[in-house]
Order: C-alpha cells, then structure tokens, then sequence
C-alpha cells in the first residue's frame, strides 16, 4: 500500500467512525441530506416495511412530534405511520440512514404488536427497547451508521411509556455489536440477546419506572403555584391514570 493509498484509507475509516458517532457536530454539520423528498421518503419507509414483511401503512406527513405509529384497536381502520420531516431535521434526523433508523423504530412496533416481551414491569418500555434493539440489528445488517440517531434518542426523557434516552441508545449499540460478533442474520435470530440486555438492567429500570409513575401521581413540579392534576378525575382511558392505578403501590 502506497501512501496515497493509505490516506485514501485512513479518510475512510475517520468518515465510517464519524457517522456512528453521536456528538452535536457530527450530527449537525456533516453528512447531511438537505433535499430528499416525500417521494424518496416513502420509498424508505417501503424498504422498511418490505423488510419486516408489513404491508405499507397509511402515510401522514403532518404531525406535531418527530414520528408516531398509530394503531387503531377497534381495527376498523388500518395502522397509520405519522412523521415531520422538518422537526425530524432540526433534531438531527437529517440523512438518509438516520430517517431509515427512524422508521425501522416505528415499523418495529408494527411488527411487535401483539408480543409480551415480560422483560421488566413495564411492558411499554420493553417494547421501546425491542424496537431499538431491531435499530441496532438492522444497522449491522444494512451498513447503516447510527451516530445521528443515537444522539436524538439519547436526549430523550423517560416517561410513563418510554425508558430514558440512555438506556434505548445502549440497546442500539448492543446489538448492533451482538450482530457483528454472531452473525444473527434474521430478527428472530437476533432477538436471542434482548432478554440479556433488558436483565442486566432489569433492576434499573424497574426503579426509574417506579420512580416516573410517583413523580405522575404525586405531580412533583418545583413551580409551587401549578394546579394539582387528579388522576381519579381524569378519563378512565387516559394512558397516565391507567399507568398510575396499575403501579401506584410499587
């Protein structure tokens, strides 16, 4: 190997690092697909869907978070997968890779309905963490870098139906290593290592959810003069009563 050869190669191992990492520069500033349009966005998410062998949900391109499946549980209507591809820019979404990382998230769930995963307490959480378990997996298996997702997940707070930020990239990263190390060439396959992954946080998590369903019922908020909600006063459909009620006395 020459030495232009030798840069040339260095050059490339520095951009295959850089695109799994996942600081606010790389994120930002490089690598970024500015123009992709609605059509090639839809062609993404159809790769996706064929991936998991789904059919194609209806496609909304308005929506007031960054991306959201909707499944209809009277089954009267068919799933419905929302993105804003704007806000998805200004979070770091910004490429190519990261928009198909995006989706994969969200046909996961599609792909999981139905599943008990009976990993941890909450069993919302465990399927946040299979769907970026499944990130990681199809990263591996696609060539896809991860940085830009991993650092949008990362900044994400827990809440009653999502584990913290932290823990979902580590799933991301787990896999991602477990494929390259096993050679798991199929979903199924891969699953093999979620119940070692969710275990070994197992105790963590069960307290940060506990933790989250208290700081909901006794609304802890350092601003003094805001209302106190009443979970018993809220519909009996409400998602954060039902949570609440279920887990009140863990």
């Amino acid at each position: 190997m020459n030495l232009d050869e030798l840069y040339e190669h260095m050059g490339k191992w520095r951009s295959f690092v850089r695109k799994h990492n996942a600081n606010i520069f790389d994120v930002m500033f490089k690598d970024v697909d500015y123009w992709l349009s609605e059509d090639e966005l839809l062609t993404i998410i159809s790769e996706v869907s064929h991936f998991f062998k789904l059919t194609l949900p209806d496609i909304k391109t308005h929506c007031d978070v960054l991306a959201k499946l909707e499944i209809n549980a009277n089954n009267d209507t068919g799933p419905e997968l929302f993105y804003n591809w704007r806000l998805l820019q200004s979070a770091g979404i910004n490429n190519v890779d990261a928009f198909t990382l995006c989706m994969v998230h969200e046909l996961a769930h599609l792909y999981f309905q139905g599943t008990r995963f009976l990993l941890c307490r909450s069993e919302r959480w465990c399927h946040e963490l299979a769907a970026d378990y499944v990130v990681g997996a199809y990263s591996a298996w696609k060539g896809i870098s991860t940085g830009k997702y991993k650092y949008v997940v990362k900044q994400l707070q827990m809440t009653p139906t999502h584990p913290k930020g932290e823990h979902r990239t580590d799933a991301v990263e787990f896999s991602y290593e477990c494929v390259l190390k096993y050679a798991w060439n199929d979903i199924n396959s891969s699953l093999k290592g979620l119940p070692a992954f969710v275990y070994a946080k197992q105790r963590q998590l069960n307290e940060e959810f506990a933790k989250c369903i208290r700081e909901i019922e006794f609304n802890i908020d350092t601003d003094s003069t805001s209302k106190r909600i009443s979970i018993e006063e809220l519909p009996d459909d409400n998602l954060v009563k039902q949570y609440v009620l279920k887990y009140k006395n863990i």
